[in-house]
């Protein structure tokens, strides 16, 4: 069904509040305190993301999620600012947009989407 959308993404993270800190800065996502080793941010619109406590993240072989961001650029350079690490730059998809992947200090991968 089209219709149905990702309602909840969850992050491992080694240290919750290093990432916490690293998605609010380039998205403004506030996490909080969701039960022992899990931070939530909840938009109330039908949107979740997790941060799950972990002893280590298996680097390169993490979920990738596409987070709608109105500008690429902007983004690129503030994952850079807070730690992140430019995985795949601004690639063009024909006919629709834009998009991008970053690691964020954990070493999850998470991709960018901008539409034209």
């Amino acid at each position: 069904m089209s219709d149905l959308l990702i309602a909840h993404v969850e992050i491992p993270a080694t240290d919750l509040e290093k990432e916490s800190s690293f998605l609010q800065n380039i998205f403004g996502w506030e996490f909080k305190p969701f039960g022992n080793g899990y931070l939530l941010f909840n938009n109330h619109k039908g949107i979740m993301v997790g941060l799950r406590k972990v002893e280590s993240v298996c680097k390169g072989d993490t979920t990738v999620f596409h987070v709608n961001v109105p500008d690429i650029d902007e983004v690129l350079k503030k994952a850079e600012a807070n730690g992140g690490i430019v995985k795949r730059g601004k690639t063009v998809i024909p006919a629709m947009g834009w998009y991008a992947l970053i690691t964020d200090p954990e070493g999850n991968t998470i991709g960018l989407y901008q539409k034209n």
